[in-house]
């Protein structure tokens, strides 16, 4: 199980899945101020931005995640079953590709809304949108879920080979 190397790079999309989850995945500045926040579950904001607070928040992000957690470490255990193995890595490779859109999706959709609502007091200066570390993890996932792919058609391709020879 181990010895495989999709194995691990599975086992490195459950850690990196587990770090976005509990990271911040952005902050809009204005100047040197945090003014606002962005995690998978919430949304929050600081100062003369608290009216924005009542925005539902991105909880469907934290969803994702632990979806995405969930079928990878489900994959980990059928490394027997390479065939559904395969299939629940596709569809968590899917599931991340959503999370990105999503996320660019929620990004957008806040930062209008903190243009919109930019207070006097920074002089009408729009807010700037920081993309965190743990918003670059679910995109390492894709690209390690995509070399894990590789690895377990590899494997089937080998052992569909010796069944041949038999």
């Amino acid at each position: 199980m181990i010895q495989r190397i999709q194995t691990l790079y599975l086992a490195l999309v459950l850690i990196f899945s587990f770090v976005g989850l509990i990271s911040t995945i952005g902050t809009w500045t204005v100047g040197d101020d945090i003014v606002a926040y962005f995690s998978n579950f919430t949304f929050g904001a600081d100062g003369q931005f608290k009216s924005l607070d009542s925005i539902s928040g991105p909880w469907c992000l934290g969803v994702l995640l632990i979806l995405v957690m969930f079928l990878t470490a489900i994959s980990i255990m059928l490394f027997r079953k390479r065939m559904r193995q395969l299939r629940l890595t596709i569809f968590s490779t899917i599931l991340l590709v959503g999370y990105v859109a999503v996320y660019a999706l929620f990004a957008y959709y806040y930062h209008l809304n903190l243009v919109q609502f930019s207070p006097e007091q920074y002089g009408w200066i729009s807010p700037i949108f920081h993309i965190k570390f743990g918003a670059i993890l679910p995109v390492l996932s894709i690209i390690l879920n995509i070399l894990a792919i590789q690895g377990i058609r590899k494997d089937e391709a080998l052992v569909r080979s010796l069944d041949r020879i038999r």
